[in-house]
């Protein structure tokens, strides 16, 4: 048979099969006759400046077995897309040699063997993208989930521990670099993990700065141990710097009551989640107390809006009372979540919507409330007093808010000076200049701010100089203590009389014993909110002590 038959024939079984790495023995039947083709072995190799330089060869037998430790009767080298090598290594029978007109035949098979493997390299790129983290190389959620899969199939998942982490201040490294060294330095780190992990071991990247990983049972304190902080380095003004790159980290022990592979994930997730809002440690096991904590916030993520859209929330008035004359003097607006059938308190609730930056809404929504309540005693015709309520922290980040504060009020047609706005005091610089600027906006426009919880361990007595606000709220800690300190009433004069110096009221929350009123007078404060006078109680019971007005009576 001539050679351009048995190329034809190479080239059209060739082209015909399915593009995997060997070849199909049909297709180089007759070219291995008058070759004395014994085996073809190709060997993938990383161009050495390449990313991936320190990634071993690739052996891919082509035609035939693999002969070991054997010289090749000949080599053809070429150079493939993606910055890698092919070399050829072709082995005859009785190491026969071919003439000029044979070699120069086999030249033209070799090429087209290398478009082959150029070709099922590519194919290989695409669907190994579509598990892989384009920036480190590592298995995305994709990869993750396929390789947790035949674990899981095997059973071997059993042996392991799931891990997911995220990167402590890794937006304090990126700024300090820049966002493109910022790049190379997460690449400098995934590779620190990818060295530690064993054979049978992974770790995967899901983006951003968070990671996965499937560490066996007996190496999960080293590895905890090891993320706690891998020291890699960055560049800056052209200085090799080290950085060392901490973790906080959720870990799901993977036991019998595994189901499926995405709960690898979702369970460590719980854990990190815990670790960083609730636990504040490194890193945190999956427990069953965590499991029903984390599942009441998801019902109340889950059920927030449908709550509100549904009026589930009432709103409880409780008094502020002059202590020397006992009357009324302001309410302040508290929201409960009667959610099917159960009360939910704030403190169940709100951090969580603070968290997920959904307070905002509830905020504006307890402030539209207030603004019915006030129309309606004015209608009954009962004398309103002014109410407070209370706006999160979280929602300084809204440009807009002082404005759409003014808004609802004046679109219920009621004075402004009928609402008090109160903000819980902050030592974060950023929320300061927020809180300042806010405060400033509603006094500036007539309506009445507070702080809440004052005292509470920040920068109290720069904020009563720095804050445009007209009542302070101090914390109930101040007048807990069964005995009052000679120190906790000088401290507590001081901050009345600066606090009035200054043109600011002042009053105590958390008032429940009558020696507490009898200290209170004696420093001078006249004001308080606590259940020695009254809970916070619905807007109907509220109207008929607002109609009394005083307790003396």
């Amino acid at each position: 048979m001539t050679f351009e038959r048995s190329f034809m024939n190479f080239v059209q079984i060739l082209s015909e099969e399915e593009i995997t790495p060997e070849i199909a023995p049909s297709a180089l039947a007759d070219v291995s006759k008058e070759y004395a083709l014994r085996s073809i072995v190709a060997i993938i190799s990383s161009i050495k400046e390449s990313d991936q330089a320190s990634e071993p060869d690739v052996i891919v037998p082509l035609f035939g077995p693999v002969p070991e430790n054997e010289a090749p009767s000949y080599l053809f080298k070429h150079t493939l897309a993606g910055r890698k090598t092919v070399t050829l290594h072709i082995y005859t029978h009785d190491n026969r040699t071919w003439n000029e007109e044979e070699y120069q035949g086999f030249a033209i098979i070799v090429d087209i063997l290398t478009m082959h493997t150029e070709r099922f390299l590519l194919g290989k790129v695409v669907k190994d993208s579509a598990l892989t983290q384009y920036l480190t190389g590592l298995p995305n959620s994709g990869g993750f989930i396929a390789y947790a899969t035949k674990l899981c199939e095997s059973k071997e998942i059993m042996k392991y521990d799931s891990f997911f982490f995220n990167l402590k201040s890794y937006g304090l490294i990126s700024r300090r670099y820049g966002l493109a060294e910022g790049d190379e330095i997460m690449k400098r780190y995934s590779q620190k993990l990818r060295e530690f992990c064993e054979q049978d071991e992974m770790v995967a990247h899901f983006g951003g700065d968070n990671y996965t990983a499937l560490i066996k049972k007996e190496r999960t304190q080293k590895f905890l141990d090891y993320i706690a902080s891998i020291p890699v380095y960055g560049m800056k003004n052209g200085k090799q710097e080290e950085v060392k790159v901490s973790a906080v980290t959720g870990v799901y022990a993977v036991d019998e009551s595994l189901k499926e592979p995405g709960q690898l994930i979702s369970r460590a997730a719980m854990a990190l989640n815990y670790a960083k809002n609730v636990a504040n440690k490194p890193y945190v096991f999956v427990n069953k107390a965590m499991s029903t904590r984390i599942y009441r916030q998801k019902q109340i993520e889950d059920r927030y809006e449908e709550a509100l859209a549904n009026d589930e929330f009432r709103i409880y008035l409780q008094p502020k009372v002059d202590i020397f004359t006992g009357e009324i003097i302001g309410a302040e607006s508290l929201a409960r979540w009667f959610c099917n059938g159960v009360v939910l308190y704030p403190t169940e609730f709100v951090p969580i919507l603070e968290q997920e930056g959904m307070v905002a809404t509830l905020d504006l929504y307890v402030l539209k409330k207030t603004c019915e309540f006030i129309v309606g005693w004015m209608k009954a015709g009962i004398e309103p007093v002014p109410v407070s309520v209370n706006f999160s922290r979280r929602d300084l980040n809204y440009k807009h808010l002082a404005k759409e504060v003014v808004e609802i009020i004046d679109g219920y047609g009621i004075k402004r000076n009928l609402i008090q706005i109160e903000v819980t005091e902050t030592a974060n610089e950023d929320e300061r200049i927020l809180m300042t600027n806010f405060l400033k906006n509603l006094k500036e426009k007539g309506i009445d701010t507070a702080i809440d919880d004052f005292g509470t361990g920040y920068s109290s007595l720069s904020n009563l100089r720095d804050f445009p606000v007209n009542m302070i709220k101090i914390d109930r800690s101040f007048i807990n203590n069964e005995n009052v300190s000679d120190n906790d009433e000088i401290v507590l004069r001081n901050i009345i009389h600066m606090a009035e110096d200054l043109g600011v009221k002042v009053l105590t929350e958390g008032v429940e014993r009558q020696e507490q009123v009898d200290l209170l007078k004696s420093v001078g404060c006249h004001y308080v909110q606590g259940f020695l006078y009254d809970n916070p109680m619905p807007e109907n019971d509220f109207q008929k002590r607002l109609i009394k007005r005083n307790y003396s009576k």
